[in-house]
């Protein structure tokens, strides 16, 4: 079992990473989603983000910090993948998860759920332009408005060339409102050949095993 400290905008930065890796059996954590628009990110936008970069990409703790980017421009998204595996991450995750209207309403996050193709095509650019030593993730929700789209993302993330997916138990529509939908992982689980994390509402042990009771994920 893999047990990840989530990423959320606002609540796990760096402090926050570092207070928790340092108690708890963390695998790994990921940062909070960097935004990509039409440029190259200077290095001290990274190491704002993602001081770990500076210490072999780990936190104090000796727990691995994936980066997170957020954004719609393939190009863009690439070339900045590119730079910060240069500058030492350890995987680079993508963010097809954020329910922000303000996100939303400029194309990013859980928007992109009712465009597959446009998923795929974000996934892959960043996967060809890092080293393939370099895993290359992706988060979802169940979908935007809905669930139609919900396994069409889910190969287009794995066919993309990523090496997991994390699937947070929610539509946007659903925000972050209880409960989360942990059975609706299991069909994606079950038709993808790439291990499945499941995320939502799970607070503690209690909650994490009966995740994976209705999810079948070993990974949350």
């Amino acid at each position: 079992m893999k047990l990840v400290l989530a990423p959320m905008e606002g609540l796990t930065d760096p402090i926050m990473r570092d207070v928790l890796t340092s108690v708890g059996s963390f695998d790994w954590c990921v940062t909070e989603f960097i935004r990509v628009t039409d440029s190259i990110l200077p290095d001290h936008i990274y190491h704002t983000y993602c001081p770990e970069l500076l210490n072999d990409g780990k936190t104090a703790a000796g727990t691995p910090v994936h980066v997170q980017f957020l954004g719609n421009n393939p190009e863009m998204l690439a070339a900045n993948a590119a730079k910060v595996a240069a500058m030492g991450a350890p995987a680079i995750d993508m963010n097809f998860g954020c329910p922000a209207k303000t996100v939303n309403r400029h194309r990013g996050g859980s928007v992109l759920l009712d465009e597959p193709e446009v998923v795929h095509e974000l996934v892959k650019a960043v996967r060809d332009a890092v080293p393939a030593h370099i895993p290359v993730s992706a988060k979802m929700r169940l979908g935007y408005m809905d669930r139609n789209f919900m396994l069409e993302n889910a190969h287009a993330i794995e066919d993309a060339g990523a090496s997991w997916v994390t699937v947070h138990a929610r539509t946007k529509a659903d925000g972050y409102t209880p409960p989360a939908f942990w059975d609706q992982l299991q069909p994606i689980r079950e038709t993808l050949k790439i291990n499945v994390i499941a995320n939502g509402e799970i607070w503690n042990n209690t909650d994490a095993k009966q995740c994976r009771l209705e999810s079948s994920c070993e990974e949350t």
